[in-house]
């Protein structure tokens, strides 16, 4: 009987004595939740400032290569603008050089003149004159004609060429000479040139001293001295005469 009232209040003991171990390691547990928790904030928010920053970092570098880009099209225009420039001019060079070496043609047609074209009158006739080429007017179109000589123009025509004979400059284009003349220049005849070639052959006798002789002997040798031209052929020195359109050679000794 005395046990019967005794067991109660040791069950009721027991569970107090169980509430009181249980409790640290409620507390325990409830801690180390929290901190587990504060972790879980923590590992949100880094994972959270990572793709911020790497979308951060993916906007800049698209940036960049949109204006990587656009300077490489801006090189490449650039580069485009200076091969077409290069290009135009060497068209413009290739052009202008197939120009110079065009042949005048006398009678060739053309349905129209060129633009910028002048006119000139001469002794009674009307030509007129573009860049060089000079025309008259035919039944159909206009013809391609040869200026006669002493007409006079006030400048020359682009890509003329220009030599030196006999102290006189002349100016041709086209197969087309001129001189300078009283500020503008006149059409001239084609000036003479006359070769001599080295035909004669023999020995020194064949020459005499003080004479004058067409061609030279084909072993001559040209030679400079005091600024002066000769032609050496053995003990003979040939000194070049100008007559005219013509030249001759004087021999002489120069011991």
């Amino acid at each position: 009987m005395k046990l019967t009232f005794l067991l109660p209040a040791l069950l009721a003991l027991g569970a107090v004595s169980g509430s009181a171990l249980g409790a640290p390691n409620e507390r325990e547990n409830s801690k180390n939740f929290n901190n587990d928790r504060a972790k879980r904030i923590q590992y949100k928010r880094d994972e959270r400032r990572e793709d911020k920053k790497q979308r951060i970092e993916y906007k800049q570098n698209k940036r960049e290569d949109r204006k990587q880009e656009k300077r490489e099209k801006r090189k490449e225009t650039k580069r485009k603008v200076v091969r077409y420039k290069q290009e135009k001019r060497k068209r413009t060079y290739i052009k202008n050089n197939r120009h110079n070496v065009v042949t005048y043609r006398p009678g060739r047609y053309f349905n129209h003149l060129p633009r910028n074209s002048a006119s000139i009158r001469f002794n009674g006739i009307s030509f007129t004159f573009s860049d060089g080429i000079y025309y008259r007017k035919a039944k159909r179109g206009y013809h391609v004609v040869k200026p006669p000589r002493g007409l006079r123009i006030r400048s020359l025509p682009r890509h003329y060429s220009h030599f030196k004979r006999h102290n006189t400059t002349y100016y041709t284009y086209q197969n087309v000479f001129y001189v300078a003349d009283n500020n503008g220049y006149r059409v001239v005849d084609e000036p003479k040139i006359v070769v001599n070639q080295a035909i004669k052959v023999g020995s020194a006798k064949n020459y005499d001293l003080g004479q004058t002789y067409d061609a030279l002997p084909i072993s001559a040798e040209a030679v400079t001295i005091n600024d002066q031209q000769y032609f050496k052929y053995q003990d003979i020195y040939f000194l070049p005469q100008i007559n005219g359109d013509e030249i001759k050679y004087l021999a002489i000794n120069l011991g």
